[in-house]
C-alpha cells in the first residue's frame, strides 16, 4: 500500500515515514474498498451482475484508484450489455493507472469491430427513444424500439426489463415472462426483473410448480436430437390393458380441477383487479424515476449554458472596457474569462491556476463575482490537491524551487493545509542552506498556530530551535 500524498511505501503505522502524513483512516477506506470488491467478484462467479454493480460502485466510490475493482465494474457493465457505462469505468482506469492497465485490452476489444460498436451505440439510442415513447404513453411504438434494441444488443438487462413492463402493462402475461426469463437468464439475480417475473406469474395465474414443469419441457425440447437415418422407429402397439386405477385418480384431479376453476372465477378476479393496479403504480414509479434523470440531464445542460452564456457576456464586457481604456478592469475581466473558457474546456486545474492571478474582486459586478465564486468552489479543492502532491513529490526528491513554485500554487486555494505549509517553510529552509529565514520561520510559526498537536507541527518547532 502506497502513501497517498508522496506515494512511498507505508508500513504498519498510522502515518508515513517520507511525508509524515495521516494515514490510518486511509488505510481502513483501502481495506473497505478492497472488501467490497471481493464481495462483488464472488457475486460475479454466481452471475448476480447487478448485486456486483452495486458492491463494485461502492467500492471504487470509497477508494477511486482500486483499478480491479473498476475494471470489473466494467466488465459486469459490458456484460449486461451497457457498453457506455463500460467503457466510461474503463477510461476512468486508463486515465489512473495508463501503463500495465487491463482497461486498455478492454477499449481495444470493444472499438476493434466498429460495426458492432456503432451497433451497440444505436440499441442505446433507441432505447431511449423507446423510453421517451413509454413515457408518453406511446406503448406500441415503445414496444417496436425495443424489440430492435434487444435483437442489436442481446445482453441489454434493461431493455428486456422495460419490454416485460410493457408486456405487462399489455396484459399479454405470456410474451412479458419470455422476455423477464431472458433477462433472468442474463442477470440472474436482479431483484427487479424478479418482482416484475413475479407480478407476471401472479397475474397469469401461474403456479411455481407450473413454470418448473414448463421449463423442463422446454429444455427436454432443446436436448432432444433430431433422429438420423440409422435411427430405427418402432411403431407402438394398438393393444392396451384397461388400468382401472388410472380412471379412479382421473376422477380425482377432474374434481380438483372443477374445485380449482370456481376458485379461480370467483376470487381470482378480484386479486387481478388489486394486482393490475399495483403494477400500473409500479409502472407510474419508474417512469417518474425516467422523468428524474431527464431532469438531471437537463439541468447540467442548463449550467453548461449558463456558462457559455457567461462567457460570452464577459467577452463583450472585456470590449466596452477596451473601448473605454479601463486598463485595470479589463485585466480582471480577460482573465476570468480565460478561466470559463478552460472550464468548459474541462480543464480544471488550468482554470484554477487562472483564478489565482486575480488578486481582488473589487470592481466587478455582482454577476461576474458570483461567476470567479462558483469557478473556485468547483475547481480550487481538485487542483489544490494536485498542485501539494506534486510539491510534495519534488520536495522528497530535492527539487526545491520547482516544489516551492507548486506549493506555492497550492496555498492559493487551500491556505490552511498544514502538509502544504509546512513543505514551503521546508523549501525556504533548505533553499537558504538549511538556515532559517523570515520566510521559512513565518510558515513554520502558521503551521504550529494551525496544528498545534500534529506532527508537522513537532517538526517544524524542531527546526525553529
Amino acid at each position: 500500500m502506497k502513501c497517498y500524498r508522496c506515494g512511498s511505501e507505508l508500513s504498519e503505522l498510522s502515518y508515513c515515514n517520507q511525508c509524515g502524513a495521516e494515514v490510518g483512516a486511509y488505510k481502513k477506506i483501502i481495506i473497505m474498498s478492497n472488501t467490497y470488491y471481493n464481495m462483488g467478484l464472488q457475486k460475479v462467479q454466481i452471475r448476480d451482475l447487478s448485486g456486483a454493480a452495486e458492491l463494485l460502485k461502492r467500492s471504487v466510490g470509497l477508494y477511486k484508484k482500486n483499478i480491479e475493482a473498476r475494471n470489473l465494474l466494467g466488465l459486469v457493465y459490458y456484460e449486461m450489455g451497457e457498453v457506455v457505462n463500460a467503457l466510461k469505468e474503463w477510461v476512468i482506469s486508463k486515465n489512473l493507472e495508463p501503463e500495465g492497465n487491463l482497461a486498455d485490452k478492454y477499449i481495444r476489444d470493444v472499438q476493434s469491430n466498429q460495426n458492432r460498436f456503432e451497433a451497440l451505440n444505436q440499441s442505446i439510442r433507441k432505447y431511449n427513444v423507446a423510453l421517451n415513447y413509454a413515457n408518453t404513453g406511446k406503448v406500441d411504438m415503445a414496444i417496436i424500439q425495443l424489440k430492435k434494441v434487444i435483437n442489436i444488443n442481446e445482453k441489454f438487462v434493461k431493455g428486456y426489463q422495460l419490454l416485460g413492463l410493457l408486456y405487462l402493462y399489455k396484459e399479454e402475461y405470456d410474451k412479458a415472462r419470455r422476455i423477464l426469463s431472458k433477462a433472468l437468464d442474463i442477470d440472474g439475480y436482479n431483484t427487479l426483473t424478479i418482482k416484475y417475473l413475479e407480478e407476471t406469474k401472479e397475474l397469469a395465474g401461474i403456479t411455481a410448480k407450473e413454470l418448473k414443469k414448463e421449463q423442463a419441457r422446454e429444455k427436454k425440447k432443446e436436448e432432444r436430437q433430431a433422429l438420423s437415418g440409422n435411427d430405427v422407429i418402432i411403431p407402438k402397439s394398438t393393444y392396451k390393458e384397461v388400468n382401472y386405477s388410472f380412471f379412479t385418480f382421473l376422477y380425482v384431479v377432474i374434481g380438483i380441477l372443477i374445485g380449482a376453476a370456481m376458485v379461480f372465477f370467483l376470487v381470482t378476479p378480484a386479486r387481478v383487479k388489486d394486482a393490475r393496479t399495483e403494477q400500473s403504480d409500479s409502472l407510474k414509479s419508474y417512469m417518474e424515476d425516467i422523468a428524474k434523470l431527464n431532469i438531471t440531464n437537463s439541468d447540467l445542460e442548463k449550467q453548461i449554458e449558463s456558462l457559455t452564456s457567461e462567457k460570452e457576456s464577459l467577452s463583450a464586457r472585456v470590449t466596452e472596457l477596451e473601448n473605454q481604456n479601463a486598463v485595470d478592469n479589463t485585466a480582471v475581466y480577460n482573465t476570468l474569462l480565460d478561466a470559463v473558457t478552460l472550464y468548459l474546456n474541462n480543464d480544471r486545474t488550468g482554470c484554477a491556476d487562472k483564478l489565482t492571478e486575480i488578486t481582488s474582486t473589487e470592481g466587478l459586478s455582482a454577476q461576474y463575482v458570483n461567476v470567479y465564486n462558483t469557478l473556485t468552489t468547483q475547481t480550487y479543492p481538485e487542483a489544490a490537491t494536485t498542485h501539494i502532491n506534486n510539491g510534495g513529490r519534488l520536495a522528497n526528491s530535492g527539487q526545491w524551487e520547482a516544489a516551492l513554485t507548486e506549493l506555492l500554487l497550492g496555498e492559493k486555494m487551500s491556505p490552511n493545509d498544514v502538509y502544504c505549509l509546512y513543505n514551503i517553510g521546508k523549501c525556504y529552509y533548505e533553499l537558504n542552506g538549511q538556515q532559517i529565514e523570515e520566510n521559512s520561520k513565518k510558515y513554520f510559526e502558521k503551521v504550529i498556530e494551525i496544528a498545534p498537536n500534529s506532527e508537522h507541527a513537532g517538526w517544524a518547532r524542531s527546526r525553529l530551535n
